[in-house]
């Protein structure tokens, strides 16, 4: 970490992460953005995600040390770290803890105080546990697909949105159990998956009851136009008072008595009559254009964008959502700022993601090992690093 290490709202608060991919790394990277020490163990090729640039946007802040777990005493490192730790993080397969000797039990006997957090795909118990999975069979799954197409074929959603959700909730439910800890000096195991994580990002959809219907139908007031120029750009009046808005800025006052478009519903169901409406409207003006009339007519709308153009937008910039590192293997790296603002605790930038092994020789000192033992260890093959004794 950078800055002064007493600052951070979870300043002092230790993390081993045995995560990869998503769901794990990304959820133990929230906790180093709010100023925990995030120690993450890889194995000695290093994270099976480092190929992908998607591994810094889910890696800052952590001390990377090279070990090979499945060796005695690379276990035995992961149990030195344990027991001074507030928290440990996997998301292996349902059993590979155990082979490992890296499992609750064990670890929570070394450290009744501890808090594991577990991430699987759909559970470390249950009918599905010994598949593997990751975010597009949720994504398949769960219906997200089959919404996104709306009544077409399935659309995968390239935001891996099941993995991101899940990572926030791996986050929610260690700093619930940490201030549980508080007030119960006990330690425990919190667990998740993807499964549950694609059911929770839909909490509004999983809605039932009897004559509730589902509707593939689109919205006309909340929804893509085109301009003049053939740009797009999207429509939301989500309410009354936004639709009534909408009518003068559009020059048709007169829709705003229509029975036929007197509530949203109304408006969906009569879609056919209101849409051709719109799109005549929309289409006698470049979408640049008409984003400005009816952003000054206070009514919701944006053009699309890339996500490189949204990097360079004035608010992005004004909150400070995009930092930039000078990384030691890639040059100038552009990272996601920190999404949270504390008045009183706000964490210092959490600094690059690691190379791998970057801190393994220091992470080792602060075990306890001298530094015979870590070249010995070396020598094994048991640890590898960038910062290693001769």
């Amino acid at each position: 970490m950078t800055g002064d290490p007493m600052t951070g709202a979870l300043a002092g608060v230790r993390v081993v992460d045995l995560t990869s991919y998503i769901a794990g790394s990304y959820g133990a990277m929230m906790l180093a953005d709010l100023g925990a020490d995030v120690i993450k163990v890889e194995a000695i090729e290093g994270d099976s995600f480092r190929e992908l640039p998607g591994f810094y946007g889910w890696n800052r802040g952590k001390r990377s040390i090279a070990a090979n777990v499945k060796d005695p005493d690379g276990r035995a490192i992961v149990h030195r770290l344990a027991r001074e730790a507030d928290v440990v993080m996997e998301n292996m397969r349902p059993g590979v803890v155990e082979r490992l000797g890296v499992d609750y039990e064990t670890l929570r006997a070394l450290n009744p105080r501890l808090i594991y957090a577990t991430v699987t795909a759909f559970g470390s118990d249950g009918p599905y546990q010994e598949r593997p999975g990751f975010d597009p069979l949720l994504q398949a799954m769960g219906g997200v697909m089959t919404l996104q197409g709306f009544g077409a074929a399935p659309q995968y959603l390239r935001i891996a949105v099941t993995d991101y959700y899940c990572a926030a909730l791996n986050c929610q439910m260690v700093l619930a159990a940490l201030f549980a800890r508080e007030r119960t000096g006990k330690g425990q195991r919190v667990q998740t998956s993807l499964l549950q994580a694609v059911l929770a990002l839909q909490s509004g959809n999983v809605v039932a009851y009897p004559g509730h219907e589902i509707v593939y139908r689109s919205t006309p007031t909340y929804r893509l136009y085109q301009g003049s120029d053939h740009e797009w750009f999207f429509l939301a009046v989500g309410n009354q008072s936004f639709w009534v808005k909408l009518c003068r800025a559009v020059g048709r006052e007169d829709l705003a008595q229509d029975p036929r478009f007197g509530s949203w519903f109304a408006r969906r169901d009569n879609a056919d009559a209101l849409m051709p409406l719109l799109e005549e409207a929309f289409g006698s003006r470049p979408a640049a254009e008409w984003v400005r009339i009816l952003t000054a007519h206070d009514i919701p709308a944006a053009a699309t964008q890339s996500l490189r153009e949204f990097m360079r937008d004035p608010a992005v910039l004004h909150h400070k959502m995009i930092v930039e590192y000078d990384h030691p293997e890639l040059g100038p790296l552009s990272l996601m700022g920190q999404p949270l603002r504390f008045s009183e605790t706000q964490a210092p930038d959490a600094g690059p993601p690691p190379l791998l092994g970057q801190h393994t020789a220091e992470v080792l000192r602060e075990a306890g090992y001298a530094d015979h033992e870590i070249a010995e260890l070396r020598r094994r093959g048991v640890v590898a690093g960038k910062d290693m004794p001769s």
